[in-house]
């Protein structure tokens, strides 16, 4: 525990950023750490906050890329299409990704970098909470590395009985010749609000810095559109009817084209259709709180690919995942001292699956096995109770504990394969408070990962992979120490956190077949400890300055072997300074930076997106500023990578963009 304060206190003082915006609105309220409200200072978990002026300020259309700054998140690449959050080491299934509280994850998500965030529009976005470390407590599976929250707008002025306003949205930027539009209407008639919208995106081939050009392919389009109710009625009661649409086009996946053995590989359809009813309500019968959600989240992956070594043949496959979930979350609070959060949760995935090969000569096509049995169901359950208890005046804890129920099934050729698991969780998070402007924070968390679909089916055909029914879940135990300070015109905090992971699931080798080729099996093989710090800050002297700067160092070995763990992010952090000489007018200077990542894990060594000799390093300045020409009128600009730098985030396979003027206009009436 000494060496655990002493890291933390060493690094304390070169603290990076809570979001600019963050300080200029304090105090700002979190959700997703206790799903109840706390403020950020008074919350023992690290949490990163990223609030609806800094997504309309960051001059970005699209999801990952309003992570640029962002304390604990960096973003992996493999297309432009994409953009894969990791926190703490961890990215892919390993992380889980929320809308409202609602799970985006499915079974199907697979191991490493993946495309989902980039399916949520950022136009419906009202602020994303991250929080960093394991939460499988209140949100179960996946939550290892952390979990994304979206939080979408909603209709919040019920001031007048009838009231109406829109917003007209242009986005343009020159290193994809990029385009972006949005509409949309809201307001409220009497208790009932409404926000309905729609946008479009199109994407050129992506220019990367110095003398790398154009990326091909690269470029695809993208429409959206998205509606929601609420309605206040009673004192305190809100019922919530919530649509969001996402269709991408063609998004090619860079990495298998330039640095892989395809042809094509295109995601075509990659579409999302989430659908939501919300209860909300307080001082509900013996409840203090009360929420019921049910949803229905439809998401459908294709691929189309052509290989190299066979150009007349294309495989098509789709992957058709509808995912019913409910949930009952319940607050009760008994004396001044304890404020009890309890629930339960069920999710249903079913897939419709289909794979054709393709003849491009003839063209006639030939139905094969695909990846995911057709009708295969993935169904979990789960209850959970939490505790927030008031220790003495400057001291609290929260408590709790999950257990987590699993089934799969499915048929593979004439072979009917079940599957199932459970797990039981628990947490311990502390606050002390040393002085009213700093406080002492640590916890241990035990979380976990159920084996899923990709786990369990993989690419079974009981010649080159057998499958294994006896599958655990992978399972952490993280122990972090903390410090945050707040003043009226500082935030800093520091985080040590060190995480030690039983049971990471990875196909080996279990035999030879007859032509000598191996046979594989998905087995829970490889324990592993992941450490680092990270650490925030953001500094206000005067109502015009403002300064913000992080730092992410990150470190993952495995047990048995002492080699690094695989895309484990080098050392990374970003500084930022705004002036604001006039209402009306803000500037923005800005650096974003990575030492070089030349600790790889054999499979890094071997993966053409890193290759032996690691990533290498950078610096990039961008500039922005933001004008208010006229009332309800809105110009933002931007110019990212001035210097043109070549530079791609570690475990890339595409560059980022070289030098990028972008611009917004927007009009709200």
């Amino acid at each position: 525990m000494t060496a655990w304060l002493n890291v933390v206190i060493a690094f304390g003082w070169m603290l990076g950023a809570q979001r600019v915006t963050a300080i200029e609105t304090l105090p700002q309220m979190v959700i997703t750490a206790t799903r109840s409200e706390r403020q950020p200072f008074n919350t023992p978990q690290a949490v990163s906050i990223i609030s609806e002026e800094a997504i309309e300020r960051s001059n970005q259309f699209a999801t990952p890329d309003l992570f640029r700054y962002a304390e604990g998140v960096y973003i992996q690449r493999s297309n432009l299409g994409g953009g894969s959050p990791f926190i703490r080491g961890l990215t892919g299934k390993q992380v889980l990704l929320l809308i409202d509280g609602v799970r985006l994850n499915n079974s199907f998500y697979r191991f490493g970098p993946h495309q989902y965030l980039n399916t949520i529009d950022p136009n419906i976005i009202e602020r994303i909470e991250v929080v960093r470390g394991p939460s499988s407590v209140l949100y179960g599976s996946d939550a290892l590395g952390g979990t994304i929250n979206i939080i979408t707008k909603k209709r919040t002025d019920f001031s007048q009985p009838f009231d109406a306003d829109g917003l007209l949205a242009g986005h343009y930027e020159t290193a994809a010749d990029a385009w972006a539009l949005r509409g949309q209407l809201e307001g409220n008639w009497s208790g009932l609000g409404a926000i309905a919208g729609a946008s479009g995106k199109d994407y050129d081939d992506l220019n990367g810095g110095g003398d790398l050009g154009e990326q091909v392919p690269s470029a695809y389009e993208e429409v959206n559109a998205d509606l929601k109710l609420n309605y206040r009625f009673g004192a305190g009661h809100e019922l919530i009817l919530a649509q969001q649409f996402t269709r991408q086009f063609d998004v090619p996946k860079t990495n298998e084209v330039v640095l892989g053995d395809k042809l094509q590989f295109n995601y075509e359809p990659q579409e999302r259709i989430l659908t939501y009813l919300d209860y909300r309500g307080s001082e509900v019968g013996i409840f203090d709180a009360l929420r019921l959600n049910l949803s229905y989240n439809r998401q459908q992956e294709g691929e189309q690919i052509i290989a190299r070594a066979t150009p007349s043949t294309e495989t098509q496959e789709l992957t058709d995942v509808g995912t019913f979930g409910a949930f009952f979350q319940a607050d009760h609070f008994v004396g001044t001292r304890h404020h009890f959060t309890y629930g339960f949760e069920f999710y249903r995935d079913e897939y419709d699956t289909e794979k054709t090969q393709i003849n491009l000569i003839t063209e006639t096509s030939t139905p094969i096995t695909p990846g995911v049995p057709d009708g295969t169901y993935y169904q979990s359950w789960a209850l959970y109770v939490q505790d927030e208890v008031q220790l003495w005046k400057d001291a609290e804890a929260i408590a709790g504990i999950r257990y987590s129920n699993f089934e799969s099934e499915g048929e593979v050729g004439a072979t009917q394969l079940s599957f199932s698991t459970d797990a039981v969780v628990g947490n311990l998070n502390l606050r002390f408070g040393i002085t009213p402007h700093l406080n002492l924070v640590g916890g241990l968390a035990w979380g976990f990962r159920a084996p899923n679909i990709e786990d369990f089916f993989g690419r079974v055909d009981f010649f080159n992979e057998i499958p294994n029914t006896k599958l655990e879940p992978e399972e952490v135990f993280n122990k972090e120490i903390g410090l945050k300070y707040l003043s009226a015109s500082l935030f800093a905090e520091a985080y040590y956190f060190h995480a030690d992971y039983e049971g990471f699931i990875e196909r080996v080798t279990v035999g030879l077949q007859p032509n000598g080729l191996p046979i594989q099996q998905r087995r829970n093989l490889r324990d592993a400890a992941i450490q680092g710090v990270e650490a925030n800050l953001g500094y206000r002297w005067s109502e015009q300055w403002l300064l913000a700067a992080n730092l992410m160092w990150t470190e993952g070995s495995a047990e048995d072997t002492g080699e690094p763990l695989q895309r484990i992010p080098p050392i990374n952090g970003s500084a930022r300074l705004r002036y604001a000489p006039w209402q009306n007018l803000w500037l923005e200077a800005a650096a974003l930076w990575a030492d070089s990542q030349t600790r790889l894990a054999p499979n890094d060594i071997i993966d053409p997106r890193i290759g032996p000799g690691g990533t290498p390093g950078y610096v990039v300045f961008d500039l922005r500023t933001g004008y208010l020409p006229a009332k309800n009128h809105e110009l933002l600009l931007s110019l990212e990578n001035i210097l043109d730098k070549k530079y791609k985030t570690h475990g890339s396979g595409i560059f980022n963009p070289g030098i990028n003027f972008g611009v917004t206009y927007r009009i709200r009436f």
